[in-house]
């Protein structure tokens, strides 16, 4: 996978979950937010790059509305929670049209977060002007339609300073701003500015909040900095703490997209490219061993407690194009492997994906004489070989990796899948895609892995670390494409560390900075571990690839496959909540999404009298992580208050606090409690249950005694092969 130039981001493709346009029950609690953009792709919209990964940690999904199409009737969309606009200027749209909009949405109840211009100038047309006024007055706001362009005498006074992510980060850079003041005395102010010799009352407003939803001019909420040709992005606001008033999100339960049964999420994928490399390392050397089978050696066979996606490229492994039997030989011991599930990585590794979303294969003519392998030639007539080709962006020389025959989607798809699936051990199959190069395919390429039934991954290319130190290099979930959705990687691979694999090759060992801050102070991912078949050609890659995964095997993880991830985020899009009564909430739609997490809540606990189907809980980092039984279509959580924040809460019931392998179908009842549990690697868990002695059962042979003393803490270890799924007994010693 390459680097796009806009941002370290390379949009991935993951798979498809149709986007929900309505019919949410009249109950739900409201998710969705309606983002305008000014067309295109999504990707580059700030609000995708920069605002929907806050957003979606606080439980929000994004739904993007192109504003060149009539705008969406709000009026039956129970689900949205608000709207979101990032305008530069004034917006191409009729202004008194989208002010009417604007308004009806905020009748509606509709939050309006407007991040930059509110898009539209009054330019003194009465009947605008009023329906602007009254706009901005549902925000606690009015302007005088006025623009300090100098503010270099501006005074600020940062009324909320827990707002910023830095002491003052204005005094130095003082950006101009389109002057806002406030109206009313609901309204939250937390950035003012004071003009020299301004009347009481009209100092401006730079950040505020209120019951009708937010303001935030662009200037003052970011800043870019140029790293090595690419920007980075870093918020100057807290941008959790901005949406979190501005949507009002303290009664929304999030859907949890990092944690399974009270830890964090492992995955780890290896796209196929470099698979026919030849590696240089001393020890191979002298017997031209291929990337791919140092990868297998020294990486997939040693950690047979983690799994891993191997997906290669269908072209590396087709004899008809640059296959060999060497490499095929490979697959097959990988793929023979219990720990490792199957993918492709497309069939001819397209880079730049744009050159062929119009499914015209005669844009790759000019490019042709280019690669370094055998391609296909134009018929007479189709265009000439050697006119001049146009410089690709983000530096790509040609368009994919492999040109042997004329491009064809369908061949990319489910041609790909059915080529690699002959190499398949007896019981396996393709159940995922990941997307190659700059990992933007358009509508119908997803689309068609829908069709194929397979999952898809890649891209996103988050960072956090010293060389992209910011929440703003941390990308969303997934990317909406068309009417489909792409779930992305939650982490980069060693391409952006090592500058498209040209030097620094050690450096995807900082990955660990990433895996990391994306912990700490806040859960923001699940853990990844993805890269490529060429770590294997190097020394110093494969040495910084094995202190990733070293470094990912000693944290607390609940390692799974990459697929089950894909369904995991797929089911935080779909997940509806209705509430109950007070702190009570029935979980629908989820998928494979099993944890709804609620943020501060140390006084907060589940009241299991009260719940269906929920087999744990764990406070961590002030937030409350609530397990569900993914044997329960509709489970139920009620909370109640639990002043006991220096414990784990005590119930009279046993309950989960923590496992590595993953649980369901919880019985719990005459001095015992079962369920199924299937993972990799040893299965450490801990329970919360009464002082006593307990008897912990494997498919009905008993395996060791655990005693639980005052802290409540029943802690055990299984090292069962937990391949295929266990039946465990946890039982009172003398219960029948």
């Amino acid at each position: 996978m390459m680097r796009p130039a806009l941002r370290l981001v390379a949009f991935t493709c993951g798979f498809l979950l149709a986007i929900c346009h309505g019919a949410a029950a009249e109950e739900v609690v409201p998710r969705t937010i309606i983002a305008l953009y000014g067309g295109g792709d999504v990707q580059n919209s700030y609000i995708h790059l920069i605002a929907e990964m806050p957003l979606n940690h606080l439980g929000l999904t994004v739904e993007y509305h192109d504003i060149h199409e009539p705008l969406p009737d709000l009026a039956k969309r129970k689900d949205v929670r608000g709207v979101m606009t990032w305008f530069y200027g004034n917006a191409d749209m009729d202004p008194e049209v989208y002010m009417k909009w604007a308004l009806a949405a905020t009748d509606a109840g509709k939050k309006y977060v407007i991040v930059g211009s509110p898009g539209v100038n009054d330019k003194g047309r009465y009947p605008l002007s009023a329906l602007y006024r009254r706009f901005l007055s549902k925000l606690g706001l009015k302007t005088p339609a006025r623009w300090t362009g100098d503010p270099l005498n501006v005074e600020y006074e940062y009324v909320t300073p827990s707002m910023f992510l830095t002491p003052k980060p204005y005094e130095w850079m003082q950006p101009s701003y389109q002057e806002m003041q406030t109206v009313g005395n609901q309204i939250q102010v937390h950035l003012l500015a004071h003009r020299p010799n301004a009347p009481p009352g009209e100092d401006d407003v730079l950040i505020a909040t209120s019951p009708g939803g937010g303001y935030l001019d662009a200037d003052y909420a970011f800043r870019t900095n140029d790293r090595s040709g690419n920007e980075v992005i870093q918020w100057l606001i807290d941008p959790f703490e901005f949406f979190r008033l501005a949507f009002a999100t303290d009664d929304l339960p999030k859907p949890d997209y990092t944690t399974i049964a009270g830890r964090r999420i492992y995955y780890s994928n290896i796209d196929g490219d470099g698979w026919n490399n030849v590696t240089q390392l001393e020890e191979y050397r002298a017997k031209k061993v291929l990337s791919a089978e140092v990868i297998l050696d020294k990486i997939i066979r040693p950690f047979s407690d983690l799994p891993v996606m191997v997906a290669p490229i269908a072209a590396d492994l087709d004899p008809e194009w640059v296959g060999s039997r060497d490499s095929r030989r490979v697959a097959r011991e990988i793929w023979a492997l219990p720990q490792v599930e199957a993918g492709s990585h497309t069939y001819s590794h397209p880079f730049y994906w744009q050159l062929f979303a119009d499914n015209n294969p005669k844009n790759e003519i000019p490019y042709l004489r280019f690669y370094k392998t055998q391609t296909w030639q134009p018929k007479p007539g189709d265009g000439d070989i050697k006119q001049t080709a146009s410089p690709l962006p983000e530096g790509f020389i040609v368009p994919r990796a492999y040109a042997k025959e004329p491009f064809d989607l369908h061949k990319e798809i489910g041609g790909s899948l059915d080529e690699l699936a002959a190499l398949l051990p007896k019981g396996k199959k393709i159940d995922i895609l990941a997307w190659s190069g700059n990992c933007v395919p358009w509508e119908e390429a997803v689309h068609l892995t829908r069709e194929a039934h397979v999952q898809n991954i890649n891209g996103g290319d988050s960072r956090f670390d010293p060389e992209y130190p910011a929440y703003g290099s941390l990308a969303p979930v997934g990317r909406q494409v068309g009417k489909e959705r792409q779930i992305y990687n939650s982490t980069s691979n060693e391409n952006t560390y090592t500058n498209l694999w040209t030097e620094n090759f050690h450096a995807f060992g900082y990955l660990k900075k990433t895996l990391a801050n994306s912990e700490t102070p806040a859960r923001l991912s699940a853990m990844s571990v993805y890269y490529h078949m060429y770590s294997g050609e190097r020394a110093a890659a494969l040495k910084a690839l094995l202190s990733d995964i070293e470094y990912a095997r000693a944290q607390d993880i609940a390692p799974v496959t990459v697929s089950h991830y894909t369904h995991v985020a797929e089911g935080f899009y779909e997940t509806q909540l209705v509430p109950l009564g007070a702190e009570k909430w029935r979980v629908e739609q989820r998928g494979a999404l099993s944890t709804i997490r609620f943020d501060h809540s140390t006084l907060k606990a589940v009241d299991f009298g009260g719940s269906q189907g929920v087999i744990g809980e764990r406070h961590f980092q002030g937030s409350l992580y609530v397990y569900l039984d993914p044997a329960v279509a509709q489970p139920v959580i009620a909370l109640k208050t639990d002043d006991r924040y220096y414990t784990q809460p005590q119930e009279s019931i046993a309950y989960l606090i923590e496992s590595r392998w993953p649980i369901a179908s919880l019985n719990r009842g005459g001095g015992h409690i079962d369920f199924t549990a299937q993972g990799y690697g040893a299965g450490e868990m801990i329970w919360q249950a009464a002082p006593g002695t307990y008897r912990i059962s494997v498919n009905g042979k008993m395996r060791e005694e655990v005693k639980v003393t005052n802290d409540r803490l029943l802690k055990f270890r299984l090292d069962d092969d937990a391949l295929q799924p266990l039946h465990i007994t946890i039982a009172e010693a003398g219960s029948a």
